[in-house]
């Protein structure tokens, strides 16, 4: 699952490079630098704890814990200055609600995650929704994506459905983590772009950005 949320980000976020000469701006460098340092670290994670290196796995937890924190901090300013300069795909005020609902998502996931860090089964499935909330923007990428928005729902239901299927599969009971978790996360995304397109947010968007 971690190369998978690593694979489906740089297939969206590849295509969103700019391909002028023009830099980077520093706040979007941090960020991504950000994002990309906490994929890495979840997929390193998971291999030492495959591989029995727990208290190394607690040790790097601390760092893992400080740049996501950093993220939940710094994500909602530089969604805001990305609206106001129209930069988000499709329309900006609806891809603002996306994105601030994955912050908000993502930082759920991660308190729960950490508060059950010693219930490993709780906690390592927390871990991955709140890996799974911050994909919708590498998603929306791809570009079938653009062409399909139902990509982006689909998409995420596989990521969902992981977690579950596995436990299916593996005759073990349902987690309810996976189940509640994910069942509140997929149902959000639609209802993101419902309430997005609504003159209501449109009028509390325009106030966030101003």
């Amino acid at each position: 699952m971690a190369i998978a949320a690593i694979v489906s980000s740089l297939a969206g976020f590849v295509h969103s490079i700019p391909r002028a000469a023009q830099p980077l701006p520093p706040r979007v460098l941090i960020h991504a630098t950000l994002f990309a340092s906490w994929l890495t670290l979840f997929l390193v994670q998971t291999l030492l704890v495959a591989v029995g290196r727990v208290t190394l796995h607690r040790r790097l937890g601390i760092l893992s814990a400080l740049i996501a924190t950093t993220m939940i901090l710094s994500a909602p300013a530089l969604a805001l200055s990305a609206a106001r300069r129209g930069t988000l795909p499709g329309d900006p005020l609806v891809f603002l609600l996306v994105i601030l609902l994955d912050v908000a998502f993502f930082g759920v996931f991660l308190g729960a995650a950490l508060y059950f860090r010693r219930q490993s089964e709780r906690h390592k499935r927390f871990m991955l929704l709140a890996t799974t909330s911050l994909l919708p923007p590498g998603i929306s990428r791809w570009p079938i994506a653009a062409a399909h928005p139902v990509v982006i729902p689909l998409a995420m239901l596989a990521f969902i459905a992981a977690a579950p299927v596995y436990d299916f599969l593996s005759r073990r009971p349902m987690s309810r983590v996976s189940l509640w978790g994910g069942g509140a996360l997929l149902v959000s995304i639609p209802l993101r772009f419902a309430v997005g397109q609504s003159a209501i947010w449109h009028r509390v968007a325009h106030w966030l950005i101003r």
